[in-house]
């Protein structure tokens, strides 16, 4: 575990990585949820 650690301290931009994938998928799981719940449409 120690050397994860040590990866990750000498590479901090795996931070925004990580953050940028997490922002995907969350805005990925969102569309879908509202494209599979979505209103009726028809008038």
């Amino acid at each position: 575990m120690k050397t994860i650690s040590e990866f990750v301290s000498r590479n901090p931009w795996i931070y925004v990585v990580l953050a940028f994938i997490l922002l995907l998928t969350a805005w990925s799981t969102l569309i879908s949820l509202a494209v599979e719940f979505a209103p009726d449409q028809s008038k």
